[in-house]
């Protein structure tokens, strides 16, 4: 019973703290770099996601992914592509490490870009796509909207710091003149696709 009872409240805590350094970091504009840099924030349960986006991608492409955590992606991708990857740690020698809420990177030209599990944590959206659509014809894309995800203290206890609805996500491509759908879900992430 004591023990039952010390498990909620260590949630709890935990909890509380995940939601104040959200709103901290999202107050300061600063990423959860100590979060990523932690394998144990790093979950198997993701790939299923990857695979879902990696599905969209055609053979023999370059592939560019932010946000590449354990590198699954490159072992999901269809046969010939190239794959480059970033993410905010270094996650092996060839990882541009790059905070995308501090700088917008240059890349190489690729075919398609993918974020699986990222957007929700990039304060300035709509001009990292804009950005980055001056180096891809394709975004493959998750996103938690809040059409499913509403509770901004939920959205907090994830470390979500933007706020997006699906009207908002296919505002964002039309404003750059890229054609916009969604191409599944993932336990309630809404999945899509844009492109020119």
């Amino acid at each position: 019973m004591i023990k039952k009872i010390s498990n909620k409240l260590l949630y709890l805590f935990e909890k509380i703290k995940r939601i104040i350094i959200t709103f901290i970091n999202k107050s300061t504009k600063q990423s959860d770099v100590d979060r990523w840099s932690k394998d144990k924030s790093l979950f198997a349960s993701w790939d299923e996601r990857t695979q879902l986006l990696a599905n969209h991608v055609q053979p023999n492409s370059i592939v560019f992914e932010f946000g590449a955590a354990r590198l699954v992606l490159k072992n999901m991708l269809p046969e010939g592509c190239t794959y480059l990857h970033s993410d905010i740690v270094s996650r092996n020698e060839d990882t541009l490490v790059v905070d995308l809420n501090k700088e917008l990177p240059q890349i190489p030209n690729v075919d398609y870009v993918i974020f699986s599990g990222v957007l929700e944590y990039i304060f300035e959206v709509e001009a990292l796509i804009k950005h980055l659509s001056e180096f891809t014809n394709h975004f493959v894309l998750s996103y938690a909207v809040t059409n499913h995800f509403k509770e901004k203290t939920d959205r907090r206890f994830h470390g979500w710091v933007s706020d997006l609805s699906e009207a908002d996500l296919f505002a964002i491509a039309h404003k750059f003149q890229l054609k916009s759908k969604i191409i599944g879900t993932w336990k309630k992430q809404v999945l899509f696709q844009f492109s020119k």
